[in-house]
C-alpha cells in the first residue's frame, strides 16, 4: 500500500533578517511528500520537475528522502518561485511566479499511467487546485473514486495563485463533495469570507462534504477535526523558539496521514471513524508542526524526532511560544 502526491514543487525565496532572499526547497505537495517519506511511509511524487538547476535540487532532495519518482520525464519549463516575507510573529506571505512552470507540465494521461499499482491514498491541493488545473483534478478524482482510493486535499488557499479569486474559491468548494480528508487552516477559512468564526465556517464546509472529515488548524489554537461524531480537538505544543511557520501545515498533514497509515486506517475496507486513532493522529500531527516551526523553512521531522518530542512533552513542560499550524 502506498500514497501518491501531486502538486507544486517550487523554490521559496525567504527573506532573512539582513533583507537578503535565500532559496528553500518547497511547495505544499512537495513538502507533504518529503514529510511522508521521513515518516517512513511509501510515497510517490507524480508531478513533473524542471530540467533546470532548481529542478535538479528538488529531485535530489526527493531521492534522498526516499520518495519514488515514477515520472522520469523532466520538463523544459522552469521551476516555479515564491517570494516569501515573514512578519514579526513568524507568519509568511507569498508572491507567486506561476506562468509556464514545470509542475503544471504534467498531463492527466501521464498521471494515470504512473499511479502506483497498490495506491490507497492520493493527496493534492494548494496550487494544484487553482482554476487552470481543476479540470484535470476533477477527472482524476472521478477515476480514483472508481478505484476506491482515499482522496486527501490540503486546500492551502493562495489567492495570488489566480487572478479570478471567486472562480478559484468556488472551484475549491466544488471539490469538497468528492474528498475524504480535507485540511484547512484558519487563514484558508478566512479567505472564503463567509462570516463567522473559523470553526463555524469549517463546520459549514464539512457539511458540504459527503461524509469524510475536515481538519482545521488554528496555529496556537491547535487543531479540530470535524467528522461523523462530535468534533475532536488537539492542543498546540509549545517550543522554546519559533523560527517561522513556513510549511508547518504541510508537516502537520504529512504526520497526520502517516499516523493513520501506520494504524491501518486506509485500505481493505478500513474506515476513518475510529475516534481513538483520529485523536492520536491529531496529537502526533501537532507535535510534528511544533518541531517544524522551530526550524527555518519547511523541514518535516522524522518518526523518531516526533516520538522523542512527545516523550519530552509528557515528562516535562516545555516553555516558550506555541507552534503555528
Amino acid at each position: 500500500m502506498t500514497i501518491a502526491v501531486l502538486g507544486e514543487a517550487l523554490i521559496d525565496m525567504i527573506i532573512g533578517e539582513d533583507g537578503a532572499y535565500r532559496p528553500h526547497l518547497g511547495g505544499s505537495p512537495y513538502n507533504v511528500a518529503i514529510g511522508l517519506a521521513r515518516q517512513e511511509v511509501p510515497v510517490s511524487y507524480l508531478s513533473c520537475l524542471s530540467d533546470d538547476r532548481f529542478g535538479d535540487e528538488l529531485k535530489a532532495s526527493l531521492d534522498q528522502a526516499g520518495v519514488q519518482l515514477p515520472l522520469r520525464r523532466r520538463s523544459l519549463w522552469p521551476t516555479s518561485l515564491a517570494l516569501v516575507t515573514v512578519n514579526e510573529v513568524g507568519l509568511p506571505s507569498y508572491r507567486l511566479y506561476r506562468e509556464g512552470v514545470a509542475d503544471k507540465d504534467t498531463s492527466l494521461q501521464e498521471i494515470v499511467e504512473n499511479l502506483p499499482a497498490d495506491l490507497q491514498v492520493f493527496h493534492t491541493g494548494s496550487l494544484a487546485i487553482t482554476p487552470s488545473q481543476l479540470p484535470k483534478i476533477n477527472e482524476l478524482f472521478r477515476l480514483l473514486k472508481a478505484r476506491d482510493v482515499c482522496l486527501s486535499v490540503d486546500i492551502n488557499i493562495r489567492l495570488r495563485g489566480s487572478i479570478d479569486h471567486n472562480r478559484y474559491l468556488n472551484g475549491v468548494r466544488s471539490l469538497l463533495s468528492a474528498v475524504d480528508i480535507v485540511k484547512a487552516s484558519d487563514e484558508d477559512i478566512d479567505a472564503f469570507a463567509i462570516g463567522g468564526s473559523a470553526r463555524s465556517v469549517a463546520r459549514r464546509l464539512h457539511e458540504e462534504m459527503e461524509g469524510g472529515m475536515l481538519v482545521l488548524t488554528e496555529g496556537n489554537g491547535g487543531a479540530t477535526l470535524f467528522g461523523s461524531g462530535e468534533p475532536l480537538v488537539a492542543k498546540a505544543f509549545t517550543v522554546p523558539r519559533v523560527s517561522d511557520t513556513v510549511g508547518a501545515g504541510d508537516s502537520f498533514h504529512a504526520a497526520f496521514l502517516a499516523c493513520l497509515y501506520r494504524a491501518g486506517n486506509f485500505g481493505n475496507g478500513a474506515d476513518l471513524r475510529d475516534e481513538k486513532a483520529l485523536s492520536a493522529a491529531l496529537e502526533y500531527a501537532c507535535a510534528a508542526a511544533a518541531i517544524n516551526v522551530s526550524r527555518a523553512g519547511c523541514e518535516p521531522p522524522t518518526t523518531s524526532e516526533v516520538a522523542e518530542f512527545l516523550r519530552a512533552s509528557v515528562s516535562s513542560e516545555l516553555t516558550g511560544r506555541s507552534s503555528g499550524i
